[in-house]
């Protein structure tokens, strides 16, 4: 048994482990900001009561980590090994913490860390795919995945807890929070975030053993190429505009009930839930909307997944009448108030053309996907007539003419 033990005060500390096996049974404390800890082929083992203090980053090369004790550090966690090694013994059963401001795991190669805790005051970044195979602790903090999957294999319910942090995938189109599930347990994926801050989580019961992933995007799912405009169905569709949550069966599930939880008062209220597939959003089907209270939300919507796969899912209302609203008159006056010539309902349609035209019957302005953009330039006040010409998912062409009137 050999024990390890750095004390220091130097301004900066570089700590190499080359390849030989060491028990650590005591505080081995790196007492400097800059400190590294750098594990380059080392075979460590630290039993149940060891604590390890790096008061700054770690970096793994190569090696094999028994971990059992805690490990905390204020730095950075990084993985750069070539050959797919996860640092990490799969029988260890310790702890690392992550306990000061921004802190990032990085390198090329996931680290499967036993346990996980978020602590301190800012947000926590993944820089790579990251596993946790025991718990994951949230705490108060964000966990912002920057596009990069965060799987948690331990298929025990209450792997991941917290009290009010939660998993950002908003600030990328990819990354997700990914879970091991077990046919007819219930699994809470805690996910938030966005520029205004939302708390809209997902709850999966898979049917089956495998593996189910999700994403919360707090955007217009347009942002990302899934269009409100392109929806399709027997009735109008009117898809949320303010977030979309993506559900995704990496392996194993063909069936799961799904929960997706938010606020009438913020969000609007809502009676349907669409799918976006074929390049058009769909009326999703089995769901239900149900009033229920959580953390910042009040209402949740139902769905049932019977297909593997990814499932890109959008809060919708649907209403029977058309939905196209011409404003009889605009004030472009730059006082932020109807300042633009408004047609309300154009995202319904997957095609537009707008023509203006003076009262000699002379085009004033013309576009092709009106963007509710026109603020009648260069023209005097008056009253104009307009033409559109709208044509909605199933190619059937309908045209709306009216006056229109030009206040300044």
């Amino acid at each position: 048994m050999k024990i390890l033990q750095t004390k220091h005060s130097l301004n900066r500390k570089i700590l190499r482990l080359p390849v030989f096996t060491c028990t650590l049974l005591c505080l081995c404390n790196l007492s400097n900001a800059q400190a590294i800890l750098n594990i380059e082929g080392a075979s460590i083992h630290t039993e149940a009561n060891t604590l390890i203090h790096v008061n700054g980053d770690v970096s793994f090369t190569d090696g094999n980590i028994e971990h059992n004790g805690v490990m905390e550090l204020t730095g950075n966690w990084s993985n750069i090994n070539q050959n797919q090694n996860e640092a990490f013994a799969a029988s260890s059963n310790g702890e690392v913490k992550l306990i000061t401001g921004i802190q990032e795991i990085q390198g090329y190669t996931t680290t499967a860390f036993p346990s996980l805790s978020l602590e301190g005051y800012d947000t926590k970044r993944l820089i790579v795919n990251t596993k946790v195979t025991r718990n994951l602790n949230l705490n108060n903090i964000q966990l912002d995945v920057r596009g990069n999957d965060m799987w948690v294999t331990n298929t025990a319910t209450n792997a991941i807890t917290r009290s009010t942090g939660y998993v950002n995938t908003s600030d990328h189109p990819l990354g997700r929070l990914v879970r091991s599930v077990t046919a007819g347990s219930s699994y809470d994926y805690p996910l938030g975030g966005g520029a205004q801050y939302k708390f809209r989580p997902v709850n999966a019961i898979a049917a089956d053993d495998g593996v189910l992933a999700a994403q919360f995007q707090n955007y217009d799912p347009g942002n990302d190429g899934f269009q409100r405009m392109q929806s399709a169905g027997v009735n109008y569709n009117v898809i949320n505009d303010k977030f979309y949550h993506v559900v995704t069966s990496v392996s194993g599930v063909t069936n799961a009930d799904i929960k997706i939880a938010y606020n009438t008062t913020e969000d609007g209220s809502f009676n349907g839930l669409a799918r976006f597939i074929d390049n058009h959003w769909l009326d999703a089907g089995n769901y239900r909307d149900a009033a229920e209270s959580g953390e910042g939300t009040d209402h949740a919507m139902h769905h049932h997944i019977s297909s593997a796969g990814a499932h890109i899912l959008a809060l919708s209302d649907t209403i029977a009448t058309d939905p196209i609203f011409v404003v009889s008159g605009f004030t472009p006056n730059n006082d932020g108030k109807n300042d633009y010539f408004a047609v309300k309902g154009l995202e319904n349609y997957k095609f537009n053309e707008l023509k203006v035209f003076n009262r000699w019957g002379r085009i004033v302005y013309t576009t092709l996907y009106y963007k509710n953009d026109w603020a009648g330039n260069g023209l005097d006040m008056g009253t104009y007539m307009y033409v559109l010409r709208v044509v909605d998912m199933k190619g059937k062409e309908r045209i709306v003419k009216g006056d229109v009137t030009l206040i300044r």
